[in-house]
C-alpha cells in the first residue's frame, strides 16, 4: 500500500505537517510515516524519542498511529530516497521562514519536491484549513501539461467529495485567449464527465498579476488546497514568473498547497488519489 511520509524536525510547522498527513490518511487510507533526518548516529537515540513523543500526541488528536522513521544524511537525498524505497506516493512538508527543516525555506522546498516522483501537500505553521477538503483551487494556464492537474483534481475532489474551482488568467491577446478558453472548456468537461461539481473564474489580470489574483480568489472562496504543476526543468509554475512558486506554497493564508510532479501524474486503480 502506498505511503503518506511526513519529513520533521519537530518544530511547530513540522506539527501542523503531521497533522494534516494523519487528517488526510482518514479519507485516503494509506499509513502514515514520520521521518526524521539525523547527519549521524549520535543523534539517533534523542531523536527518536522526540519522533514517538510527536505521533502520540498527534495520536491523541486524530486517532491516527503513524510510523517513525529515522535516516541520516541530508533532507535532500533522504527523502526522495525513502519515498522510491517505501513507495510513498504523497509528502506532506512543512515549509518555514528561514530557520527549520535544514532550512526548508520556500526554495528549499521546491528543490526537494523536483528531486522526487511522488506529489506534495506543502503547509505551512499558519496553516489552520482542515484536511476534510471541500474546495480545491486548479490554475489553468497556458502549457499543454496543465491538463495533468485536472486528472489529480478530480480523483482528489471525489474522493472528499469536494467541489473544484477552476481559475484562468484574463489573456487580450486572441491568440492566448483562445489557448486558455480551449484549456478551460477541457477541464469543465472533464469534472463535469467525472462527476465533479466545478465553477469557473476569470481573472482580471493577466499572466503578470495571475499568481496575486488567484491568491486573493483562494480567501475569497475559502478555498482548502490549491492543485498546481511542478514541471521537470522549468519547476512551479514557471510561466507566472520566477518567484510564483514561492509565492503560492508559501502564501499569505496558509492555504494548502498540492504540487503535482508530472513525470508520475497518472492516477492508477493503485493510486491513493484513486476511487
Amino acid at each position: 500500500m502506498s505511503k503518506i511520509i511526513v519529513p520533521t524536525d519537530f518544530s511547530s510547522t513540522s506539527d501542523a505537517a503531521v497533522n494534516y498527513a494523519c487528517e488526510i490518511s482518514k479519507t485516503l487510507k494509506s499509513p502514515v510515516e514520520v521521518l526524521h533526518i539525523v547527519k549521524d548516529k549520535s543523534g539517533e537515540a534523542d531523536a527518536l524519542t522526540k519522533l514517538n513523543a510527536q505521533i502520540s500526541k498527534h495520536k491523541e488528536k486524530t486517532g491516527i498511529e503513524a510510523t517513525p522513521t529515522i535516516r541520516f544524511g541530508s533532507i535532500f537525498e533522504e527523502i526522495p530516497k525513502m519515498t522510491e524505497e517505501l513507495n510513498g506516493e504523497l509528502i506532506v512538508m512543512g515549509t518555514h521562514g528561514l530557520t527549520g527543516l535544514q532550512y526548508l525555506t520556500g526554495s528549499n522546498a521546491l528543490r526537494v519536491i523536483s528531486d522526487s516522483d511522488a506529489q506534495f501537500i506543502v503547509v505551512q505553521e499558519k496553516t489552520k484549513h482542515s484536511a476534510n477538503i471541500k474546495r480545491i483551487l486548479v490554475p489553468l494556464d497556458l502549457h499543454k501539461e496543465t491538463k495533468q492537474k485536472i486528472k489529480f483534481a478530480s480523483a482528489l475532489a471525489q474522493k472528499f467529495n469536494a467541489e473544484v474551482h477552476i481559475i484562468c488568467p484574463k489573456e487580450t491577446d486572441e491568440f492566448l485567449s483562445n489557448q486558455v478558453k480551449r484549456n478551460m472548456s477541457y477541464a469543465e468537461g472533464y469534472f463535469v464527465e467525472h462527476g465533479v461539481a466545478c465553477k469557473t473564474k476569470v481573472t482580471e489580470e493577466g499572466s503578470s498579476g495571475f499568481v496575486k489574483e488567484l491568491l486573493k480568489y483562494a480567501q475569497y472562496a475559502e478555498i482548502d488546497l490549491i492543485c498546481i504543476l511542478n514541471f521537470a526543468g522549468e519547476r512551479l509554475i514557471h510561466a507566472f514568473g520566477v518567484a510564483a512558486e514561492q509565492q503560492v506554497i508559501t502564501n499569505d493564508a496558509g492555504i494548502p498547497v498540492l504540487v503535482i510532479n508530472p513525470i508520475s501524474a497518472n492516477v492508477d486503480s493503485r493510486s491513493i488519489f484513486a476511487q
